[in-house]
């Protein structure tokens, strides 16, 4: 039998754990409230979760506690206190995404084994090494990897890789969006996320309407991987997860189910895998918006997108060869079965329903087959030649809940049962699980001599066996006893039950932790907050740079996504105009760097420094750990999340210049974690919403063959939203689409309430800027910091004079 990899499945409630568990999931992964990435599932509340553990525990299931969320200062005590409770339940691991949190976790929890969730946006084989070497035990690598990607991570580290294998996908790396935040308060990075991705948008070209098919421009299909498990598993990942805590119980049961039976059937001979029509109708019929391998199987070009339908599509399940304009009756000729209950959608259209009452013939049917024309009472109007879909199929839902909701469980563990009765002496009974544990429980009754009817080992295997609807089963029985001796039925039972009981017991208990209680005190102040305002700008060309080092720029990061265009050339350029001016000047690095481009980049690196460059401005954690390794000054960037104090107290630690804040904080909030260290606001510019490693562009105006005509090098593309707002769209070099907010964050009236609050580093994000405006921005902010320190007003420019439509960010009102 091969090796085959963990099943993970989801448990959003109590009901989908027993569903995943019943259908042979090996472990769980469940949210606590308030700090789970999927805020608006059920979740557990720390009362249950002791139960949902000992459930799963007593069943041979692990459990991972999701805690992927980002942590606001205030909440820590009670993350930390909740951690140390996940701990002593006997979790097996949490899911963490906030650096600042797992940092915590490796000091002062380390019997809790951590895993970094995706949300940490893990793509390279250097940001596996650094979390690495901070100890953590598995890491759930970006959706965006191929398994040609994956299989060369696994090949340079040690630890455990997770991927995901079935269920929605986000469209954006994870971690890296902030388009539910900025749009509508409400953060992806904090578990709220509005999914902004399944509403429509229309794409323009130079300010035109584009006509394309569908107007889902950002919903991608969701991931099926049942036909290419046998490449996943040999890729050498540990884990394969399923999406869906927020799904019902009925489908985490079937996906779960079809799952376990194909890599059974992978372990049992690779080389007859196969997924039967059965198996893919069924994960069909469960969920799906169209399938997809996403990335897995290498660029899917037009396969990733369905710009038509951004929700569950269904079955098709027949064509309406007669129609109404209102409520009525509609004839529909099936192309597959159909039952009373049913629900059931039009044409990938939004409106459905569900069956009420069908005829054939004009006579009351509860379910019809293939072939057969059958008159359904519909409250939509519908015309003929209709296709219909089958949305939810209630047999299978109900064979799905009977998974779980049986009296008897279907997840069982083995025992080896061994009793032994001798004249004289105590009844005895040893129980050992297929995990070792062994229990032994001696009755207080005395084996008397048979008078009459002696007790036969036949006799007592026959009450032995009785384990009912006890989570055990059997594997062995043997019986050690004299000839002729007598126990009642009922000491038997009695012993029966207490070993069992006892073996629950410690299949529970060996997972349970003690802890002393301990008081989470804030880390210690690195020092107070002083020093003169800095601005830093970001640029991406040479002109920019001379607006903004001519305007008074104090500090000057270059370059962008497209780092393969800087030359040498360019950058001793760059240099020399920062130096005239009296600039520090860094190199910015992009978010996304794959194992392939980290060379490339490695070398520029190198040679900006060797030209005189301050230092790196660090985009990702496999750029963070390259530069630590060669020793080079740096600073980290705001794509990094950080959002607590001790967030900035380990970049610092690890070297770090100065630490770039995450957007989603308040004001407030800066001006705490300023006391911890130099921190850097963004205070003006196109926030990014969105990074996709998918060319939005392409997909849609590149052409049908496989090789697409980059569509994108021929204008500026943004995409407009039902409101009316407009998303700029950049492509950069490797295919990428960088999605931009509709409006310019501007804090230029509010300088010196930063300031007043602590703030001493300003970022400008003009990389996207003209010249002109360059100009116009930097020397405003110049001149209002200036002010602010002087307080001497000499200008009255405003965010109105220097900016169209802006916003003021979550500075003022905060994120979910």
């Amino acid at each position: 039998m091969s090796h085959v990899p963990e099943l993970l499945a989801p448990a959003g409630d109590m009901l989908s754990l027993k569903a995943a568990v019943e259908n042979g999931a090996d472990a769980v992964y469940l949210g606590v409230k308030k700090l789970s990435a999927r805020a608006y599932a059920s979740n557990f509340s720390v009362d249950e979760l002791e139960q949902a553990i000992d459930y799963a525990h007593l069943r041979g299931v692990r459990v991972y506690v999701t805690v992927n969320t980002l942590i606001k200062d205030a909440e820590f005590a009670e993350a930390a206190e909740t951690l140390q409770t996940i701990a002593a339940y006997g979790a097996d691991a949490v899911i963490v995404q906030d650096i600042g949190l797992l940092s915590f976790l490796r000091e002062f929890l380390p019997e809790l084994s951590v895993h970094a969730s995706t949300q940490m946006t893990v793509h390279n084989t250097e940001s596996v090494r650094l979390l690495e070497g901070m100890g953590v035990k598995r890491i759930v690598l970006a959706r965006e990897l191929s398994l040609g990607a994956i299989r060369s991570i696994r090949n340079r580290t040690q630890t455990e890789l997770e991927i995901f294998i079935h269920g929605a996908l986000c469209i954006c790396y994870s971690g890296q969006c902030l388009f539910s935040s900025m749009v509508g308060g409400r953060s992806g990075n904090r578990g709220y996320c509005a999914q902004p991705c399944r509403k429509q948008y229309v794409l323009k070209k130079n300010g035109e309407e584009v006509n394309v098919k569908g107007n889902f421009l950002l919903s991608p299909k969701d991931l099926n991987t049942a036909e290419i498990l046998p490449q996943i598993i040999e890729a050498g990942v540990s884990s394969l997860k399923i999406e869906g805590r927020m799904k019902r119980p009925e489908y985490v049961a079937g996906v779960v189910n079809i799952y376990r039976s194909l890599l059974d059937r992978y372990a049992t001979d690779p080389a007859g895998y196969f997924v039967s029509e059965d198996e893919s109708r069924t994960l069909e019929q469960l969920f799906n918006r169209g399938f997809t391998h996403a990335y897995l199987s290498g660029d899917p070009r037009l396969e990733l997108m369905d710009h038509d339908v951004p929700y569950n599509r269904g079955v098709l399940v027949g064509t309406t060869v007669s129609g109404r304009s209102g409520r009525g009756y509609v004839s529909l000729k099936l192309s597959g079965p159909l039952n009373i209950g049913d629900g059931i959608g039009f044409s990938y259209k939004g409106m459905g329903e569900n069956v009420t009452d069908m005829f054939y013939k004009g006579k009351s049917i509860t379910s019809a087959g293939k072939g057969m024309v059958v008159d359904l009472f519909l409250s939509n109007p519908i015309s003929a030649g209709t296709q219909v879909y089958r949305t939810s199929d209630i047999s299978l839902f109900r064979s799905m809940e009977r998974s779980f909701n049986s009296q008897k469980p279907a997840r069982r563990v083995s025992v080896r049962i061994e009793l032994t009765a001798v004249k004289g002496k105590n009844l005895k009974i040893c129980l050992e699980d297929s995990d070792n544990n062994i229990v032994k429980v001696i009755s207080g009754y005395i084996v008397q001599a048979s008078q009459k009817n002696p007790t036969t080992e036949i006799n007592i295997k026959k009450q032995l066996l009785k384990l009912g609807n006890t989570v055990f089963y059997p594997a062995s029985l043997e019986v050690r006893s004299d000839l002729d001796i007598f126990v009642p039925v009922k000491e038997l039972n009695n012993l029966r039950n207490s070993a069992v009981q006892e073996m629950e017991k410690v299949r529970i208990k060996k997972w349970k932790r003690t802890f002393k209680n301990f008081t989470l005190s804030s880390p210690p102040y690195r020092g107070e907050k002083t020093g003169k305002p800095l601005l830093s700008v970001s640029v991406n060309t040479l002109d920019n740079l001379l607006c903004a080092a001519d305007e008074g720029a104090d500090l000057i990061y270059f370059g962008d996504e497209n780092f393969r265009s800087y030359t040498k050339a360019t950058l001793k350029e760059a240099y020399d105009i920062a130096v005239v001016a009296g600039c520090r000047i860094y190199l910015t690095t992009p978010s996304i760097v794959w194992d392939k481009e980290l060379d490339e980049l490695n070398s520029l690196i190198q040679e900006a420094l060797k030209i005189g460059f301050c230092g790196v401005l660090v985009g990702n954690l496999g750029v963070l750990r390259e530069v630590q390794q060669l020793g080079h000054n740096f600073i980290i960037d705001h794509n990094l999340n950080v959002f607590n104090n001790r967030s900035v107290l380990f970049y610092h630690r690890a070297g770090a210049e100065a630490v770039s804040l995450s957007p989603e904080l308040t004001l407030e909030q800066v001006s705490s974690l300023g006391t911890y260290g130099t921190v850097e606001c963004m205070v003006h510019g196109n926030p990014k919403l969105m990074v996709i490693e998918n060319c939005i562009v392409g997909s849609l105006l590149g052409g049908e063959n496989d090789t697409c005509c980059i569509p994108c090098r021929d204008g500026k593309f943004l995409i407009k939203d039902e409101k009316g707002f407009e998303f700029p769209l950049l492509m950069d070099e490797h295919c990428r689409t960088h999605i931009f907010n509709s409006r310019e964050l501007c804090l230029l009236d509010d300088i010196s309430s930063f300031i007043k609050a602590g703030v001493f580093r300003f970022r400008i994000e003009a990389r996207y800027m003209d010249a002109q405006k360059v100009r116009l921005v930097v020397a405003s902010y110049k001149n209002r910091i200036h002010q602010s320190i002087s307080e001497q007003r000499t200008s009255h420019l405003s965010c109105r004079d220097i900016s169209d439509r802006y916003t003021k960010g979550h500075y003022f009102r905060g994120v979910l």
